[in-house]
């Protein structure tokens, strides 16, 4: 039976004789959504939801019943309490109290059922999730409330479970013959779902369900969510395909996690290693999910692979990763520059071109250059006023990360963009030296008029860490020479933080030239008073690890 069915059983549920059904079905098949929509389309008729799931005591849904069907609608409550009065003597004193603000002390199921005798439309309600309550209520409470709330007056009880999950078995099959008049095995999921509802795309999804067979709605909303999320990461402006590629592979990777769509058992007599292996590597979820919902689009492998990852919170998705992937999604499909003609080729470079003038991205720049370069050098184009242009610009953009405190582009961060052209390869090495020996000098030229302040300290610190780094220690070599003055000891006007800055500076001076420093050490010592001579005997002791005399 398809779940839509269920809409039906609702609509003819007044004027059936039964007074509590069960709706079975697997997780997902949509037993709940359909539930919701046949209520949806007559919402004059009095419901009361609720979910086991969560629930810590059976008499809990007396008082769900009570707050959704009776509370939630004072002027009722007044009304049918007035009714109720003569109903139920022993609580009548109360009812001034309840008239006010319902008591909290009248219990609510003795409320509920005097007041129900007074119904005149029919009221449902729903209990869904049995299988999934809280091992420490028991079934046979539960059918026992639900035997009660079934012989009230104007009241039809709709239980929801998933029957193969039902943990207290022995019970369930005890006591509902007694309590359930009727069962409806749903195996199936509706044919017509409003997607709009569930915020899911209608084409998108009617052309994804032609191809896989999900039967969860459950999944697909999760997929949906997953989307949503993702989209929030996207900055607009995108071409449309590509968002649609994205979406794709956030419900592929959600769908083949959770219902394994394509997953296949080995075969039991299956001895062949290399068969064993290659059905292994098939199997591989990350394979699943290309092979099966990705084949032919144009997102990278490696866009998919950030996808999952986020999915199982490996990693974190930055606006830069994705507009790297966009770069490469909108040339995807195209001729590959290697096989294009020396014209093709000519009306590539000067888009090229534009794009290392305009580029703001360090990562970016270098790899439209590499393409720009190898290109150009098989055309035998001059490139002079090109490569004078770039190197400014990117001289200009690593001395600007350089300076904020980002010193991976002058060490190994180039190395990450495999760099191919040769002529590229020397640019960077030759922008690279000119950077460094700039922001040395910088350095240097600050630390020689003043060592007071968190600036010359974090300047200071930074020099102390290029005299011990291949990647500096030629650039250091022979430019420290405005160093050679008493600011640079702790000698005038010494706080905490000028004396560590003086330490920085002489462990400098002592590896760039050891026998220079140490006899300018001694000039500056004989000329200083006895409290300046120690402390700079102390900071040359931690410096040489050796004893001043």
């Amino acid at each position: 039976m398809k779940a839509d069915y269920i809409k039906d059983i609702i609509k003819s549920y007044e004027k059936s004789p039964y007074e509590c059904i069960l709706i079975d079905g697997p997780w997902g098949v949509g037993k709940s959504y359909a539930i919701k929509e046949a209520f949806d389309d007559n919402n004059n008729k009095k419901t009361c939801n609720i979910s086991m799931f969560g629930l810590r005591d059976a008499q809990a849904i007396y008082h769900e019943v009570f707050l959704q069907l009776i509370l939630n609608d004072k002027t009722k409550l007044i009304e049918l309490i007035t009714k109720a009065t003569d109903t139920f003597s022993e609580i009548s004193n109360k009812f001034a109290i309840t008239k006010r603000a319902v008591a909290s002390f009248v219990k609510e199921k003795e409320l509920f059922l005097n007041i129900s005798p007074h119904f005149n439309q029919y009221h449902f309600i729903i209990i869904d999730d049995l299988e999934r309550m809280n091992k420490c209520i028991e079934l046979e409470e539960v059918f026992g409330i639900i035997d009660e709330l079934k012989k009230c007056n104007y009241v039809k009880v709709i239980l929801v479970a998933n029957l193969k999950e039902i943990s207290q078995k022995d019970v369930f099959d005890k006591y509902s013959e007694k309590v359930i008049d009727r069962v409806y095995h749903i195996t199936e999921g509706p044919e017509k779902v409003d997607w709009a509802k569930l915020q899911i795309h209608n084409g998108f999804i009617t052309e994804f369900l032609s191809k896989h067979p999900v039967k969860n709605l459950r999944t697909l909303q999760k997929a949906q969510n997953l989307y949503d999320d993702v989209r929030l990461k996207l900055k607009d402006g995108y071409r449309d395909d590509f968002y649609d590629e994205i979406r794709l592979a956030c419900f592929a990777i959600i769908v083949e996690s959770t219902d394994n769509l394509y997953f296949r058992e080995p075969e039991q007599n299956q001895k062949d290693s290399t068969m064993k292996v290659l059905h292994e590597s098939f199997n591989r979820l990350e394979t699943r999910i290309i092979r099966y919902y990705l084949h032919g689009i144009r997102i990278s492998n490696n866009m998919v692979d950030m996808l999952q990852k986020y999915y199982e919170n490996e990693v974190a998705l930055s606006a830069g990763e994705i507009d790297s992937e966009y770069q490469l999604f909108i040339h995807a499909g195209e001729k590959a520059n290697y096989y294009k003609s020396d014209a093709e080729l000519k009306q590539v470079l000067p888009n090229l071109a534009e794009k290392i003038k305009q580029e703001t991205s360090i990562g970016k720049m270098l790899k439209y250059a590499d393409e720009y370069f190898i290109w150009s050098e098989h055309l035998q184009l001059d490139t002079e006023q090109l490569t004078s242009d770039y190197k400014v610009r990117l001289h200009d953009l690593i001395y600007t990360e350089v300076m904020s405190g980002n010193m991976e582009y002058l060490t190994y961060g180039i190395d990450s963009f495999h760099i191919q052209s040769q002529t590229n390869i020397s640019i960077v090495k030759e922008v690279n030296e000119s950077v460094k020996t700039k922001t040395i000098s910088e350095y240097v030229e600050y630390l020689a008029e003043n060592t007071h302040g968190e600036k010359a300290y974090q300047y200071s610190y930074t020099l102390r860490g290029f005299v011990r780094n291949s990647f500096f220690t030629n650039v250091v070599s022979g430019n420290v020479d405005a160093l050679y003055n008493e600011k640079s000891f702790p000698i005038h006007d010494v706080t905490e933080q000028q004396y560590r800055t003086s330490y920085n500076i002489m462990y400098v001076l002592y590896h760039e030239n050891k026998d220079r420093f140490l006899a300018y050490c001694n000039e500056v010592k004989n000329g200083c008073d006895n409290m300046a001579a120690h402390r700079i005997n102390v900071l040359l002791e931690e410096i040489t690890g050796e004893k001043q005399m």
